[in-house]
């Protein structure tokens, strides 16, 4: 049956006219009349469990109506950066059997049919049903959001990049800091490297890691929002995953920030969850919150304000129950857990004698010299850097500032002072330690989002008990959580920056024409160096391998940087170097050809410039 909806919807993309049109809109009609006959016929089978048809086979009329309209008149949004261009028609296939089949068969009966493949059994279990339905909403959601995957025809952005080609290195015997150097903890590092284990030469490894990720934030953002929603609370799903990768401090995916936010959201999840029960965490719990800190130490340590934040308020609530000791206790397993990755890590570099590396590139130079680069502003610095944080987050994350603050003045007002301490503290402690030094990275703001929760919580709250929406009172839990699933798919596609990277093609991409030009040298297993600037990711296309520590420029005011990548064009230590908007003078190198970028910045377009090894 779902081949009546599905067929329309893909003639009606396929061959974008007002004849197909119209024959769509017929068999929409037919299809919908056709299930609705089904339905009052025939008892309820697991596999025609169409419980809405004129509703879904409505809602998939209009995203077809939607796509058709792009397609044919693409053109009115070139100006519109928040809305994509044509979608490419590699993809159109695939968006519209992925909407077609969300409006559809309804999410109710997805989430039992994967429940069942998953489990084995269908006993109708409603915890088994939403863990699966937070896992459709990860895939679906990270795939649409992400530019690591396959939907996207390239990342293009530099970080992502640089640890990849890293996390390639490791798996050839190369060893962080001291062989290829970065910046990055080395956990993350280990990451990237389990997703080239996946795919040596795309980002697919690590949008199966996104889509993991995504899946642990919701589902403890679900475990929140259920002690105090209950079943409600499901459809806010999509929806906060709507907000928080959506914003753009997500920028193009596969950050630091983004595989902390699971690790956070479950400490906050176990502390309100105990507190609710007027209880402190159990051993295990504490040993938990050891290991996911350590984790974060181990990937970037600037975030870790939130844990004293945590501690802080765990005290403060202990203390009310005279509980001091036990809280001494839990902090005495913490260190235990911690231990788990650290001692991982540091046998590992001990073994590989690299430690002196980790401990002089990941600690002191992040540190002392990573700051140095900021703007600083004299005796006020610390201060103008903290209200210039604030401003960081206004910009690149704003519905998470709103819902931060919605969610604490409902925490002070509805809940209790514990758990209204429990959201500020870790907020204030983790937001002070990123920004007092004076960095403001756009994607910075994303750590935040473990924050949002709270702010739909309140909403729904003041809903529930002051207004009511007739309509919305018709349907159940499984129809709004359909719709919801739906509605901000469709969102994702109107307000996710990254949509409008769907209009280019590899081959639209100076990093392809580059891989092109290298292919064509015949030079087998080619070496290659970024120029005093960051991987721009030829090395992760090509399958390309560093030869030497500097294979990129970083941000960091290091002289070994540019003086090792000088040397290596004074001896031709590489077969290629890629250049940024700049041009290389030696005579060891020849310009092969430039590659024009696909955007505009600062008014120009900028370029991408190849150069071979001078043959003599």
């Amino acid at each position: 049956m779902v081949f009546l909806f599905l067929l329309p919807h893909l003639f009606l993309l396929s061959a974008p006219d007002l004849i197909s049109a119209v024959v769509a809109v017929a068999a929409y009609a037919a299809a919908g009349l056709t299930v609705t006959r089904f339905e009052k016929t025939h008892s309820p089978k697991p596999l025609f469990r169409f419980q809405y048809p004129l509703i879904t086979s409505a809602i998939t009329l209009a995203l077809g109506a939607l796509f058709y309209f792009r397609w044919r008149h693409f053109s009115l949004f070139l100006s519109w950066e928040s809305l994509p261009t044509m979608p490419a028609k590699r993809i159109c296939g695939t968006a519209a059997a992925v909407l077609c089949v969300l409006a559809l068969i309804g999410t109710d009966w997805l989430i039992s049919v994967i429940a069942e493949r998953i489990t084995g059994v269908n006993d109708s279990s409603d915890a088994r049903h939403e863990t699966a339905f937070i896992g459709l909403t990860a895939a679906v959601m990270m795939t649409l959001a992400s530019k690591c995957s396959p939907f996207y025809a390239f990342n293009d952005w530099v970080d992502p990049h640089t640890m990849f080609t890293v996390g390639k290195s490791i798996l050839h015997g190369m060893l962080p800091y001291r062989d290829v150097y970065e910046q990055k903890g080395p956990l993350l590092l280990l990451l990237h490297t389990a997703g080239a284990l996946i795919s040596f030469d795309t980002f697919t490894g690590m949008w199966i890691l996104e889509i993991v990720s995504c899946f642990f934030f919701l589902f403890f953002s679900f475990r929140i929002m259920r002690m105090r929603l209950g079943s409600t609370a499901l459809p806010l799903v999509p929806i906060l995953t709507l907000i928080v990768y959506t914003a753009v401090s997500f920028d193009q995916g596969d950050s630091a920030e983004e595989f902390c936010l699971p690790l956070i959201t479950y400490a906050i999840w176990v502390a309100y969850h105990r507190m609710k029960q007027n209880a402190l965490p159990v051993r295990e719990e504490w040993i938990l919150i050891g290991v996911t800190s350590g984790c974060m130490l181990w990937m970037k340590y600037s975030m870790l304000g939130f844990y004293l934040g945590w501690i802080l308020a765990i005290y403060f609530f202990a203390r009310g129950n005279n509980q001091r000791l036990e809280v001494l206790k839990g902090i005495g397993w913490i260190a235990v857990g911690v231990m788990v990755p650290t001692l991982l890590i540091l046998i590992w570099f001990t073994l590989a004698g690299g430690l002196s590396d980790l401990f002089t590139v990941y600690f002191y130079q992040n540190i002392f010299l990573y700051p140095k680069t900021a703007d600083l502003y004299g005796h006020f610095a610390v201060i103008q850097n903290l209200l210039s944080g604030f401003l960081n987050m206004l910009v690149f994350n704003p519905l998470s500032v709103v819902s931060l603050i919605i969610g604490l003045i409902w925490c002070s007002r509805e809940e209790n002072k514990n758990l209204s301490r429990l959201v500020s503290w870790t907020f204030i402690a983790m937001y002070l330690l990123i920004y007092f030094s004076g960095r403001f990275y756009s994607y910075y703001p994303q750590i935040f989002g473990a924050f949002v929760p709270f702010g739909l919580i309140a909403a729904v709250d003041v809903y529930e008990r002051n207004i009511r929406i007739p309509i919305l009172l018709r349907y159940d839990t499984a129809m709004n959580t359909a719709l919801s699933l739906t509605g901000c798919v469709l969102g994702m596609f109107l307000f996710a920056g990254n949509m409008r990277s769907l209009a280019f093609e590899k081959e639209d991409y100076p990093q392809f024409q580059a891989k092109a030009a290298i292919e064509a040298s015949g030079i087998d297993h080619p070496t290659l160096m970024n120029y005093n600037f960051l991987d721009m990711g030829v090395d992760t296309i090509a399958g390309i391998l560093p030869n030497q520590r500097f294979f990129c420029g970083f941000n960091l005011p290091l002289k070994d940087i540019e003086e090792e990548q000088n040397a290596c064009l004074a001896s031709g230590c590489v077969d290629f170097v890629l250049a940024f908007m700049r041009t290389i003078d030696s005579p060891n190198y020849t310009l092969v050809e430039k590659f024009p970028a696909n955007y505009d910045f600062l008014g120009i377009r900028p370029t991408y410039n190849l150069y071979r090894k001078t043959i003599h």
